[in-house]
C-alpha cells in the first residue's frame, strides 16, 4: 500500500477516527488520526507497509505524549465569574412583588437595577412598594427585612 492509494486509505482512516472523536470527544482518536495522517504521509514518500505502521505508532503516541496533558488543562479551564451578590447584605431595596407570609414563599425585590428573589426573614408578609433591607443571602434568594 504505497503512493497515492496508500495516502488515500490511511486519509479515510484519519476521517473515521476524527468523526469518532467528534462523537466521543474522549481526546484519544485524535491522535490516532495524527498517527494515520503520518502514516499516509509516509506511504506517499514510498515507505513500505511495516514502515507506515510504524509511523502511524510513533507520530499517535509522540502527539499524545506531547500534547494531551496541556490541551487537558486548557479545555477544564473554566472562567471564574466573579459575583458581585455578597455586596448586596445590608442595602436597602424595594418590594417589586410582594412576599407572601409562610415558610418557603418568595417574592422579588430590586437592588438598584437587579431584580431578585427574595423571602422574609421572620416570614412575615411583606407588600409590594415597601422597602428593605437586605440581612443575608440564602442559595440564590435574598433575605430581607422591612425598614
Amino acid at each position: 500500500m504505497e503512493g497515492a492509494t496508500g495516502l488515500a486509505v490511511w486519509l479515510v482512516i484519519a476521517l473515521v477516527l476524527v468523526g469518532l472523536e467528534l462523537a466521543t470527544t474522549a481526546l484519544v482518536a485524535l491522535y490516532l488520526a495524527a498517527g494515520a495522517v503520518g502514516a499516509g504521509i509516509a506511504a506517499v514518500a514510498g515507505a513500505s507497509f511495516p514502515l507506515q505502521i510504524v509511523v502511524f505508532a510513533v507520530v499517535a503516541v509522540a502527539t499524545l505524549i506531547t500534547t494531551r496533558k496541556p490541551l487537558l488543562r486548557a479545555l477544564g479551564k473554566t472562567p471564574v465569574a466573579v459575583s458581585n451578590a455578597p455586596n448586596v447584605v445590608g442595602k436597602r431595596a424595594i418590594v417589586t412583588v410582594a412576599v407572601d407570609g409562610g415558610p418557603g414563599q418568595r417574592g422579588q425585590v430590586r437592588v438598584g437595577t437587579e431584580f431578585w428573589s427574595a423571602r422574609s426573614e421572620n416570614e412575615q408578609p411583606v407588600a409590594e412598594g415597601a422597602t428593605v433591607e437586605i440581612a443575608a443571602i440564602d442559595g440564590v434568594a435574598l433575605v430581607i427585612r422591612e425598614v
